[in-house]
């Protein structure tokens, strides 16, 4: 495990994603969600093996609670939190282009400005919330879990956000994205710190646009979740049924089992290492199912990197994958 130090606090290279926690997630889980007495297994073991970072929200469902009530046993140890608040304006809306266009831009403020009321103390309400179930008094990172919130409040939310930290509630803020755009958006305002991205085999496009070479110039902490695509990269592509998988991922799936093949690494292995690798990339959100999960992971991480012409060819490869294609089945609910 690698570290760096973050605030004076002590952050890892694998953070243990806890959705699992909260509810049931990911195309490729059939175990469903771990009991009480599991979840505080799954921590406990998480900190025995140097794994300093926990990431949680408040959409996860029971998941800060739990946290909570594993870091109020622990007592003389405290993970580096990060959670995600989601203030409810019911914002709607996907921008997927490198620039918002102005009547983009003008329509999410419009919608801002009839739902926010009293910014401030809606902000500072979610994050109260945040930090009383999880039993802290700060918390190392908290993050606006919807970008569309983000871009529509501009600078207003931006500063507010950015009390958070003056008023002691966080180490640092920043806004969780799916795109490009929206990142750009983000490193517009100086306080923003930290970000969460998905980023895997798959999906390339914070590669590719520049955006993550960006976000390594400004300083950015960049936390990056999706790494193995909900699982979908261990799916059988024989076994495969859905027709919009069957479309834009089964080829996919069988070109990345050859190039696995032909470097000497499991699938697992080729998808966390191209992922860990990459310049700009802080730390990997792992979601993991049971303490057997979060070994695997772990050994995952201590695992070797990928030749050079692997990650080239893996670049050039997938690049052209309609991964919005591949979303559309893995947000349907379970």
């Amino acid at each position: 495990m690698k570290y760096i130090t973050r605030n004076g606090a002590e952050l890892s290279n694998m953070t243990l994603g806890t959705s699992q926690l909260g509810f049931n997630y990911g195309i490729a889980n059939d175990a469903g969600m771990p009991d009480d007495t599991q979840g505080q297994e799954m921590l406990r073991y998480t900190l025995d093996n140097g794994i300093t970072s926990i990431d949680t929200a408040q959409a996860y469902g029971e998941s800060e609670g739990r946290i909570g009530a594993f870091i109020k046993s622990e007592k003389n140890r405290t993970p580096f939190i990060t959670t995600k608040l989601r203030l409810g304006f019911g914002l709607t809306g996907s921008f997927g282009g490198a620039v918002l266009s102005q009547d983009e831009t003008k329509s999410l403020e419009d919608s801002f400005s009839t739902v926010a009321g009293d910014l401030e103390k809606t902000v500072f309400e979610a994050a109260e919330t945040s930090l009383k179930r999880l039993g802290l008094a700060k918390a190392n990172c908290i993050i606006l879990h919807d970008p569309l919130e983000m871009m529509a409040g501009g600078g207003l939310i931006a500063k507010t956000m950015g009390k958070l930290v003056t008023a002691g509630y966080a180490n640092e803020v920043g806004v969780s994205v799916y795109h490009p755009a929206e990142a750009v958006v983000m490193m517009q305002h100086d306080e923003y710190t930290a970000t969460q991205l998905p980023m895997n085999l798959f999906d390339q496009k914070m590669i590719h646009t520049g955006t993550l070479r960006k976000l390594k110039e400004k300083n950015f902490v960049v936390f990056v979740r999706s790494v193995f695509l909900q699982g979908l990269f261990f799916l059988d592509p024989d076994k495969v049924e859905d027709p919009l998988l069957q479309e834009h991922a089964v080829g996919h799936i069988r070109e990345l089992r050859r190039l696995a093949a032909r470097e000497g690494l499991s699938i697992a292995q080729l998808a966390l290492s191209f992922v860990r690798d990459t310049e700009g990339v802080t730390s990997l959100v792992l979601g993991c199912d049971n303490t057997d999960h979060i070994r695997e992971n772990i050994s995952l991480m201590e695992g070797p990197s990928v030749s050079e012409k692997t990650m080239h060819d893996s670049r050039e490869l997938f690049k052209d994958v309609n991964y919005e294609g591949i979303m559309v089945v893995l947000r349907r609910p379970k």
